[in-house]
């Protein structure tokens, strides 16, 4: 039992990122005791320390370089995005339960198709330039994103809205090609955030975030001192940002008191970070996951009773403790993680079972063959050794599962997509319509298992235009079923963010977003 786990559960239940439910199902699986998850309960409750205004926050990020950018049309890498979120605002934000809220809109609303939207914009907001912040400065933002000579990575994005326009000083005006309920969510993406009208040089740029951009070495270094014309609360006088891409030593100097924030720890490291005095882990429940890939258009997977003897081989539990080190979720075979508001917790929980996997694989008429397992771990990290958990799993089953490292530099060419099984991870998708369009849609260029279904398609097309929230979840949960009944996904399991951080560290708290796709990130944060 790791302390880690138990405190990271306690944090993700006091910013509302895990249900009362979840914590408990967490906490069991971890063998805390019922008195100490009463504990933890009501620590959970009162968690917050009190803050105090002042000071500078060193905080290390573990992504940086050539390419990085104040433009946010330009931004790539994770410390763009944290940077960025300094400096500038969003229209919207997620809050820690992915469920979009104000940000420089304070309000939006769509017609009865969702495919036109009025946004309504924060009044009283200034640039730190102390100019005034209005609708102008939303279309000169999003319209940049959509020159002919723009390489954002929001631009295909942003393509699906077909018109944009004000509607007076505090009230955007949008349309989009098909209908989109998730159209607010778009604009939490980091690319979206707004400048002012007119930049163009991102030298030294004006935002509405709460800090102001005072140094800043490509790819090295940051500092932000507090905006005096920021509309909302601020503790911080001001960060310093400091790239390290080495995680033993951004780790080492963390422990060394040298950062108060210290990003994407390594789980090898986690124990060791945790006995640091001072150091705290803190873990974001995420839709990040690792999952196997059943090609379903080639044999032996394009046999359902193959697939379903395969998925009832995952030892889920034992692969979120050992390979995952206690920090994750069990997932049930499909890429919607617990973590988003549409997660169908109806749907029974498969299992690890060598009875029913026995019982498929002998009526797969295949029994007796092997089966081979790519992976990598250059590719997916951590892969390997998960690869040999389920390996085990088969073997409980009597099923021959030979696991074969491929070669790192062409697993995503010659290996994924390509083999009937094999070993895939996914970052995080922003909505559940997002994940399960690119992941599989029949005609979607990233559909890893080829797996095609009509009334899957229809009803994808026909949740994204429902604004019945109800109606809408409905839908999902039936897609997550079509998925976990006859898709080519067995889920491995969700992996949680790892960041740490000094023990005199208040409002770095869990995000399953990430901290660097968390718009308040900056200004929540204080010391105690």
């Amino acid at each position: 039992m790791k302390n880690g786990s138990i405190y990271a559960l306690r944090d993700q239940l006091a910013v509302g990122q895990i249900s009362r439910r979840q914590f408990l199902k967490r906490a069991g699986a971890l063998g805390i005791s019922a008195a100490a998850t009463s504990t933890l309960l009501a620590s959970a409750a009162s968690s917050a320390a009190a803050r105090k205004t002042g000071g500078t926050l060193r905080v290390c990020i573990a992504s940086g370089g050539t390419t990085d950018s104040l433009d946010p049309t330009k931004f790539l890498s994770t410390g763009d995005y944290a940077r960025g979120h300094s400096i500038y605002n969003p229209l919207v934000a997620l809050n820690p339960s992915m469920q979009p809220i104000p940000a420089l809109a304070e309000s939006w609303e769509s017609n009865s198709t969702a495919d036109e939207w009025v946004f309504s914009l924060r009044k009283g907001v200034t640039f730190s330039n102390g100019k005034d912040f209005t609708s102008a400065d939303v279309l000169y933002s999003l319209q940049r994103h959509l020159r002919p000579e723009s390489e954002s990575p929001g631009k295909p994005l942003l393509e699906q809205v077909t018109e944009m326009k004000a509607d007076g000083a505090h009230a955007v005006r949008m349309k989009t090609a098909s209908p989109n309920a998730d159209l607010p969510i778009l604009f939490t993406q980091p690319q979206f955030m707004i400048s002012q009208e007119g930049e163009e040089e991102f030298v030294n740029p004006s935002g509405t975030g709460g800090f102001i951009m005072k140094e800043y070495e490509v790819g090295i270094y940051a500092r932000v001192e507090r905006n005096p014309n920021y509309w909302g609360d601020c503790y911080l006088d001001a960060l310093e940002w400091i790239t390290n891409v080495d995680g033993t030593a951004r780790m080492n100097a963390m422990m060394a008191g040298e950062y108060d924030i210290a990003t994407e720890v390594d789980r090898n490291l986690i124990d060791l970070v945790t006995r640091a005095p001072g150091v705290e882990i803190v873990a974001s429940a995420s839709g990040r996951h690792t999952n196997l890939s059943m090609m379903c258009d080639r044999e032996p997977t394009s046999n359902h009773d193959l697939r379903q003897a395969l998925k009832y081989c995952i030892p889920r539990e034992q692969i979120i403790q050992n390979a995952f080190k206690g920090y994750g979720m069990v997932g049930n075979d499909h890429q919607v993680s617990p973590t988003d508001p549409f997660y169908c917790d109806e749907i029974a929980q498969r299992t690890f079972d060598p009875d029913k996997a026995r019982h498929h694989f002998k009526k797969s008429g295949v029994d007796g063959a092997s089966i081979t397992l790519y992976t990598s771990d250059m590719a997916v990290s951590g892969s390997e050794a998960i690869a040999l958990i389920f390996a085990e799993g088969a073997k409980a089953a009597g099923i021959d599962l030979q696991v074969q490292v491929a070669p790192p530099g062409s697993y995503w060419s010659k290996v994924w997509m390509q083999v009937p099984v094999c070993v895939s991870g996914w970052d995080a998708r922003p909505t559940a319509d997002l994940m399960l369009t690119i992941a599989n849609k029949s005609d979607g260029s990233w559909n890893e298992t080829a797996w095609g279904s009509e009334p899957f398609d229809q009803l994808l097309v026909a949740a994204r235009g429902e604004t019945d929230a109800a109606k809408r979840k409905g839908m999902y949960c039936e897609m997550q079923r079509m998925l976990h009944d006859d898709g080519g996904v067995g889920m491995l399991g969700f992996y949680d963010m790892i960041d740490s951080r000094r023990d005199n560290v208040v409002g770095f708290d869990p995000h399953p977003a990430g901290y660097n796709r968390d718009a308040f990130f900056a200004t929540d944060i204080s010391f105690a």
